[in-house]
């Protein structure tokens, strides 16, 4: 049985293109999440089904990443996927490892998968130095502008309307204001 396994790094993003191209493959059952695949993170859809996979059975991914991006990491994985029989194979490179060929690929491409992934890290690193070095910050945009935390310290500052309403007519939540507003330690 070819039994799929999706994942996507962020709640904002899309599994479909994965979905498709799984169901396309043939999988019979298609485990789902959004999950980092960073080293350390929880993964509990990718645990329940490597614990459902049987001898015979095939992992089957969109893209070697979708597994992790770790040498070390990826190879364990290969190693007990073969000890229970399992094979894996990864549609984008057209790679199944129930194959010689499969296997020996296999090898050859996860450090390459590491190596594209220290790569980003050091280009995204790279690039915010740089626009650090121009004086932009990076991150998050600020919730409210400098001139609604005025208005809103004003309004506060008149102690005649609630938290609430000051968020109202500044059009922003009151948790927001509570972060930004100076108020004295008796409030």
């Amino acid at each position: 049985m070819d039994i799929g396994y999706a994942r996507v790094s962020r709640s904002d993003q899309i599994l479909d293109r994965q979905l498709n191209e799984l169901q396309d493959a043939g999988c019979e059952r298609i485990f789902t999440e959004k999950a980092s695949g960073s080293k350390d993170s929880k993964r509990p859809e990718f645990d329940l089904c490597l614990r459902m996979l049987r001898p015979g059975d095939r992992l089957v991914v969109t893209e070697l990443s979708r597994l992790g991006r770790h040498t070390g990491e990826l190879a364990n994985l290969d190693e007990a996927l073969q000890e229970r029989g399992v094979g894996l194979r990864i549609l984008n490179l057209d790679l199944d490892t129930t194959t010689p060929l499969g296997k020996l690929i296999f090898t050859v491409i996860a450090p390459v998968a590491q190596m594209e992934r220290e790569l980003l890290i050091e280009r995204t690193r790279s690039g915010l130095a740089a626009a650090r070095e121009q004086g932009r910050v990076g991150g998050r945009r600020r919730a409210v502008t400098d001139k609604q935390i005025a208005k809103a310290q004003a309004l506060y500052d008149e102690h005649r309307f609630t938290m609430a309403e000051i968020a109202r007519l500044c059009e922003t939540s009151p948790a927001t204001l509570y972060r930004y507003l100076n108020i004295g330690a008796d409030q």
